[in-house]
């Protein structure tokens, strides 16, 4: 499937639910494949697959800024308290809390990526506007669901630490992780990919270029009606894009078929147990227009 051009290979999923829908390959994760998703769990063992949400030490692009929590009212406020009748030394403490809707451990909604003017299923870029935001496939459209998981550890099929930064994952490197691992990719399932990228992060390493799937390893998402694509780097697909096309994977996965996208999990626990299949739920904040939202997705072993 490799292109030096993503976005003239044809228009995918568009329609493929109907002109009007907005959900994409969501609609792939039927009441059967959730109950596929229950039917994974084997140990109980529970999962948070987000990481924290903090200022430092984790990966933070510049543009959107880092997050803030601002303290809204705390033990000082002792006469606002008082005056709605609280007895001494009682009181409430709580936050503000300011983020980009893509920060961190976050979804994409369909609506986050365009190309030739369009996003999912044909509705026009330009409906995205300041005040009110997407007015089709905003995050509540995909913003809560569970499914059955299936997990590819690429770094301990290959026997490293990481893939190496700029790595570009093909379907063929997928396909045999999953052989070697002994797991079925099923249509609906949830497809989380390790590239072991937030453990060389962790080393202080922290260098713009991750590994991450090029344009070839679609074929492998198309071919098993994955419904949801997940990994452990910034941007599912590499960086610096393969063959240079700028959000490539994004144009192919986000607007052509409508794939659902959760990045910067953290997969190096359910890898260490090597629990390849679980059930996983995710829910992002149902933010009217939003293109994206923090989430902390939930895996059950």
């Amino acid at each position: 499937m490799a292109t030096t051009d993503a976005t003239k290979s044809g228009t995918g999923n568009w329609g493929r639910w109907g002109k009007d829908d907005e959900r994409g390959t969501l609609n792939l994760i039927t009441p059967e494949a959730v109950l596929q998703g229950a039917k994974a769990c084997k140990t109980g063992k529970v999962y948070s697959l987000s990481l924290p949400i903090q200022r430092e030490g984790v990966p933070l692009i510049e543009y959107r800024g880092a997050p803030q929590r601002l303290t809204l009212t705390s033990s000082t406020d002792n006469a606002m308290y008082e005056a709605y009748g609280a007895a001494p030394g009682v009181g409430a403490n709580e936050d503000m809390l300011i983020l980009a809707s893509h920060s961190i451990t976050h979804m994409d909604a369909l609506s986050h990526v365009f190309a030739d003017g369009t996003i999912y299923n044909g509705f026009p870029a330009s409906d995205f506007t300041t005040n009110a935001g997407a007015a089709h496939c905003d995050i509540t459209h995909n913003g809560s669901f569970a499914g059955r998981a299936v997990l590819l550890d690429l770094p301990g099929h290959q026997g490293v630490d990481w893939l190496e930064p700029g790595h570009v994952i093909t379907s063929a490197e997928l396909e045999a992780c999953r052989a070697a691992q002994g797991v079925e990719v099923r249509s609906g399932d949830i497809l989380l990919i390790r590239t072991g990228w937030l453990d060389f992060f962790a080393t202080g390493q922290g260098e713009f270029a991750q590994p991450g799937i090029g344009f070839d390893a679609v074929q492998f998402i198309d071919d098993n009606e994955v419904a949801v694509v997940g990994s452990d780097n910034a941007a599912i697909e590499s960086i610096p894009f393969d063959d240079n096309v700028f959000l490539g994977v994004h144009i192919e996965l986000l607007v052509k078929r409508g794939v659902t996208l959760l990045e910067h999990l953290v997969l190096k626990e359910l890898a260490a147990d090597r629990c390849y299949e679980s059930l996983v739920c995710v829910g992002a904040l149902m933010f009217t227009g939003a293109a994206g939202s923090p989430i902390n997705p939930i895996a059950i072993g």
